[in-house]
C-alpha cells in the first residue's frame, strides 16, 4: 500500500487534498478552501519544508521507539523482584525505598542519555 501526498493551492485542488492520505496546502498562495481541506499547511510555500518535516518526523519516531524500548526494558527489570515475591511467595530481596532509589537513578541516567539523541 502506497501513501499518497498531494499538494495544492486552489479551490479545484480541494477534493484531491481531502482524498489523499496527506493533503498539503500552500499557506501564502493557497485558498481558504484548500487550507481547510488539507491535513497540513505550508506556511512559507516552500516544498523543501515538506522534506524537512518528513525527516524530523522520522527522527522523532525513531527516538520514540528507542525511548519506549528502554523504558520497557528498565521497568521489566525493576518488576522482576516483585513478580518473584507474588508468584513464588519469596521475601522481597530489596526494600521498597531501595527500589525507589534504583528507579530514580535509572530515570536520571536515561534522561541524560535521551538529551544526547
Amino acid at each position: 500500500d502506497a501513501i499518497v501526498a498531494v499538494t495544492g493551492d486552489g479551490v479545484n485542488d480541494s477534493p484531491a487534498l481531502k482524498k489523499a492520505d496527506i493533503g498539503i496546502a500552500m499557506g501564502i498562495a493557497g485558498s481558504d478552501a484548500a487550507k481547510n481541506a488539507a491535513d497540513t499547511v505550508l506556511l512559507d510555500d516552500n516544498f523543501a519544508s515538506i522534506v524537512t518535516g518528513v525527516e524530523e518526523g522520522r527522527l522523532i519516531f525513531d527516538n520514540l521507539k528507542k525511548t519506549i524500548a528502554y523504558t520497557l526494558t528498565k521497568n521489566i527489570a525493576e518488576l522482576c523482584p516483585f513478580l518473584i515475591y507474588i508468584i513464588a511467595s519469596l521475601p522481597l530481596p530489596i526494600g521498597t525505598i531501595t527500589m525507589l532509589f534504583i528507579d530514580l537513578g535509572t530515570d536520571m541516567v536515561s534522561s541524560r542519555k535521551g538529551s544526547r539523541l
